[in-house]
């Protein structure tokens, strides 16, 4: 399941020991919202999704001095972290917000979905995690995350 997914692999790509940081409350599906890591997130989605035959871009927009991640498939946004920017209150059941950006930012406060651009990273999540030398050039957490899928 991909929340599952999700906590075990983004805080070893931000070096946290827990998933604790990625909820409004205490952690369970119903309380992820990815507070300022948008960018871990979308890696490792992406790489879930390609693992599925869903095929995304990683796109960024700034505004100003902020930024925000997120997927794009076709037209259609996938967003896991989009519930940083809505009051609890408008949350949708569903932890990864699937649809366009006008449904989304109906309920948000910022604007970061339309004429956003595709993201400089590379979305190379497959070669971390099956590739060790690979993982040890792209730097310490990313051999911690293969080592931990890879169970070294």
């Amino acid at each position: 399941m991909a929340y599952r997914f999700l906590c075990e692999s983004v805080p070893i790509l931000l070096g946290r020991s827990s998933s604790n940081f990625l909820h409004r409350g205490s952690p369970n599906i119903k309380t992820f919202e990815g507070k300022l890591a948008c960018g871990a997130c979308c890696y490792m989605l992406h790489y879930y999704l390609e693992e599925r035959g869903l095929n995304t871009k990683m796109m960024i927009k700034k505004r100003g001095r902020e930024d925000h991640c997120f997927l794009l498939a076709s037209d259609f946004i996938i967003d896991p972290t989009y519930r940083q920017f809505i009051h609890p209150s408008k949350w949708y059941p569903s932890f990864i917000f699937v649809g366009s950006h006008r449904v989304l930012e109906k309920h948000c406060r910022v604007e970061f979905w339309e004429n956003a651009s595709i993201s400089p990273e590379p979305m190379d999540a497959r070669q971390v995690l099956t590739n060790r030398q690979y993982a040890i050039k792209r730097g310490d957490y990313f051999t911690q995350l293969h080592d931990f899928f890879n169970k070294k």
